[in-house]
């Protein structure tokens, strides 16, 4: 069947129209379990009526991964969220699925959400990274199944598939405190987004385990309440090593540390996180934590292929990857 769209109709007009929710009629027009026979008799009429018709879904599913738009246009070997969608989009294909990146702001968050919905061809969504609120809070009325990648707080309504960030940093802390390192500062700026807090965390708990602080001043924050990179503010007085929330992170503490006369590792060590191409382009090549993404993309996958099969079946579980240590030059052994 081939799609033919009247833009003007949506599921919440067919809903409405028939006195039933957004997730019936979706199960209607997708053939799937729940609705009784004549009730989707009705919808489907209606929805020829209306002149809304679906592709035929018999040979593969098609999914919207929708993440933040500031990370479509940067380079593929430095962009972590378009580098995971891509993941994503691999193991969809190798089941014979399909995935589309949709990058809403809140400027086309309407027409996107219309895009989804409308479309009629979609029947699921990815939810990767942080987006704002309204983004978010809009995209979620979508009577889809959903999953999270790489985030969830308390407002999440289904499964996230996340790295395991908090074990993570906190070995990589454990690394430092190994080699002799006492004084120990973190660069993120806590409470932005769920990775970095449980990374801070679980480099916070091991200094503690030391039985030492961590002092205000050597928790920098490196952007703003949008996500935006700011200038690292860099205090007098500096720790032995630096844990970053990130690679890019790690790489401008890095170059700041220079400029004030500051070597690594041999004045300061410095740690990064997510093993991206920033780890490499630095000077000394960082050591860092690599993000599993092959791994995390297939639990994803397989997560939302099952949703699929059920989308009545309500979870809202956190599944964590561990990530590796990927040691480099730039820690200083002080033991």
């Amino acid at each position: 069947m081939n799609t033919n769209i009247n833009k003007k109709v949506s599921m919440q007009t067919l809903a409405d129209e028939l006195g039933v929710s957004k997730v019936t009629i979706s199960k209607a027009l997708h053939n799937k379990d729940g609705v009784g026979e004549e009730l989707k008799n009705k919808i489907l009429d209606l929805a020829k009526k209306h002149g809304y018709f679906i592709q035929d879904k018999s040979k593969a599913f098609k999914f919207a991964i929708v993440m933040n738009y500031k990370f479509s246009t940067a380079t593929d070997d430095k962009n972590f969220y378009l580098n995971m969608g891509h993941v994503i989009i691999r193991e969809l294909h190798r089941h014979g699925h399909i995935g589309m990146i949709v990058t809403p702001s809140v400027n086309t968050i309407e027409q996107d959400f219309n895009f989804i919905e409308n479309q009629g061809d979609f029947d699921g969504i990815v939810f990767l990274g942080i987006l704002s609120e309204k983004v978010l809070k809009k995209m979620e009325e979508l009577a889809l199944p959903k999953i999270y990648v790489d985030v969830y707080d308390k407002g999440h309504k289904s499964d996230s598939y996340v790295t395991e960030n908090f074990y993570s940093s906190y070995s990589i802390t454990n690394l430092l405190v190994e080699k002799g390192h006492k004084d120990i500062g973190f660069v993120g700026t806590v409470g932005s987004t769920t990775s970095i807090t449980d990374r801070y965390l679980g480099c916070l708990r091991r200094i503690i385990e030391e039985g030492r602080n961590l002092k205000k001043e050597w928790v920098i924050p490196d952007r703003d309440e949008n996500g935006n990179a700011m200038e690292l503010v860099i205090p007098e007085e500096l720790p032995t090593a630096f844990v970053c929330n990130c690679d890019e992170t790690a790489f401008e503490l890095v170059r700041k540390l220079r400029l004030r006369g500051v070597e690594v590792p041999d004045d300061v060590s410095v740690v990064g996180f997510d093993d991206s191409i920033y780890a490499c382009l630095s000077e000394p090549h960082l050591t860092t934590v690599a993000v599993d993404m092959d791994s995390i993309g297939r639990l994803a996958v397989k997560g939302l292929l099952k949703r699929i099969k059920d989308p009545s079946k309500v979870s809202d579980q956190v599944y964590r990857v561990p990530g590796n240590i990927i040691l480099r030059n730039s820690i200083k052994d002080l033991t």
